[in-house]
């Protein structure tokens, strides 16, 4: 008998809904021996110790150890010891092999669950593994894997939502001092959501296997769909402590300066400070995003060379092509075998410099001292610092276009381009990133942004459009809006590199200055 289509929508992914809860069941539903109850009587603190074991191991495989044994897991244990409660005396020892083999990995005996199967619509019994081991090293299944990154998802991602409902909420029915709390929060919660996005970068680079097929879905997408959202929300409530701080101002310079006054008007500047701070994290994490989806294009590509150069046939794939050469197989072979030829060093230097009268050495001490930044973060930070300045450059040029202009496509700014400047703001694509930025963004209200403006510190290398506008002349901004609006039309323009023509294709997008 067939559903209806209606239920069987209903029922999409079911499956996985009941394998997420049956890894809760078997995370907590554990047969509570004596001996153990004797060593911890509360068995709300078991509970957190196998969770406390579960991140452990997540841990402690995904970095630079890479293995995981029960001597890891008893020495993890033995630091727990001085915050158990006092009723709790565990030997560390068994107590690890206890929660590893007999809970996480239920005895050695399949757990198995019953589940509805809505591709197949019929029920059929499912089986569901926390930990795998290898050579007495234990790491997390995808199953447990999952299980520990969706709970903290969770945390980062819905409680953001919340947490900005209740600030509305609050801002409603002026509870400042609650509100306060809030825009905190948000802060906080904006910044696990980057965390998140950082495990996921790092789990592909130690076990890309591991990583499942919805995976980059969930941690790209999603986010980009709340932020999107999140940030029309943060605007209003940012716009409406604006006002009644200066209606709260109005009532001062009137004579009404009571104390609850002066403790609201605290409180909002606080909050507006806070919402710009959230959003200006929001801006920085969807550029963020776009850097993990190019690092984690870049993963697959190498992933997917290392695995075919593991599969390749030595003597199929290479000496034979080389056979078939001729005359060209001594060119070919020195290609090939480069690395381990001598090298050719470049003649610097003539022979009587080394005849020359050399200066004495000296025996004097050399100063000890820490050396605070290594060459290679000086040369990331002058790096950082030059995208920074190519990302000001454009937003002041696109800007100095648009004074005598009321609407003009993006096609026509990059027409009124000299050949030297549109060279440069292409190089790393910056020009078409800080256009593509834009226009996710979709307007840009500067009349806002100069009346709340707040410190903005210099960015890492990653286009921000706030601290830009804060180092721009202020007669560039002039304007109240500025609108990005997507159109059909497709822009094509081409930048030459030393005879070298390298053409770009994006969007076409049309600009409204208010």
């Amino acid at each position: 008998m067939i559903l209806r289509q209606d239920i069987s929508e209903l029922l999409s992914g079911f499956e996985s809904r009941m394998r997420f809860i049956h890894i809760a069941r078997a995370v907590f539903d554990y047969p509570y021996k004596d001996h153990i109850r004797e060593m911890i009587p509360d068995r709300a603190v078991l509970d957190n110790l196998i969770v406390a074991v579960l991140v452990f191991i997540k841990e402690r495989t995904l970095g630079t150890q890479q293995r995981c044994t029960l001597s890891d897991v008893q020495a993890f244990l033995e630091n727990l010891l001085p915050v158990l409660p006092e009723n709790c005396n565990p030997d560390c020892k068994i107590l690890a092999r206890y929660l590893v083999v007999d809970v996480l990995q239920n005895g050695g005996l399949p757990m198995e669950y019953l589940t509805y199967i809505d591709s197949e619509e019929r029920f059929a019994m499912r089986i569901v593994r926390l930990l795998e081991e290898e050579k007495g090293s234990y790491h997390l299944s995808d199953e447990a894997f999952d299980f520990l990154f969706r709970s903290k998802e969770i945390e980062s991602e819905l409680d953001y939502s919340v947490t900005r409902f209740r600030l509305k909420e609050y801002m409603k029915r002026d509870n400042y001092t609650q509100a306060v709390e809030q825009s905190r929060e948000l802060i906080s919660r904006i910044r696990n959501m980057k965390t998140s996005m950082e495990d996921f970068l790092l789990r592909c680079r130690e076990n890309l296997a591991a990583i499942t097929s919805d995976a980059y879905e969930s941690v790209i997408q999603r986010i980009r769909t709340l932020l999107n959202d999140e940030e029309k929300e943060l605007t209003e409530i940012q716009q409406n402590a604006q006002e009644r701080m200066a209606q709260l101002e109005t009532a001062v310079q009137s004579g009404m300066n009571a104390e609850e006054t002066v403790k609201s008007r605290q409180a909002l500047r606080e909050i507006i400070r806070n919402i710009t701070t959230t959003i200006n994290e929001q801006r920085s994490l969807i550029n963020k995003r776009f850097q993990l989806s190019e690092q984690y294009e870049q993963i697959l590509k190498d992933h997917y060379a290392m695995q075919h150069f593991e599969r390749m046939n030595f003597a199929d794939d290479i000496l034979a092509p080389l056979q078939r050469m001729g005359n060209q197989l001594g060119d070919a072979v020195k290609f090939l075998l480069f690395p381990l030829c001598r090298p050719e060093l470049p003649k610097l230097f003539s022979v009587e410099n080394y005849y020359a009268a050399q200066s004495a050495l000296t025996e004097d001490a050399e100063e000890r001292g820490t050396l605070i930044d290594t060459p290679e973060e000086d040369a990331e930070a002058l790096r950082e610092q030059a995208r920074n300045q190519l990302f000001l450059d454009i937003m002041r040029s696109l800007l100095t276009y648009m004074q005598d202009k009321r609407q003009f496509l993006v096609s026509q700014y990059i027409g009124s381009l000299s050949d030297a400047e549109l060279f440069r703001f292409c190089d790393e694509n910056a020009l078409p990133n800080v256009l593509l930025k834009l226009f996710e963004l979709g307007k840009i209200p500067i009349a806002i942004w100069k009346q709340s403006a707040e410190p903005i510190p210099e960015p890492k290398g990653e286009f921000e459009p706030g601290w830009c506008l804060s180092n721009l002349n202020e007669k560039l901004l002039q304007m109240q809006e500025i609108h990005i609006l997507k159109t059909e039309r497709e822009c094509s323009f081409a930048v030459t590199q030393y005879q070298v023509q390298r053409k770009i294709s994006m969007t076409d997008f049309r600009v409204e200055v208010i």
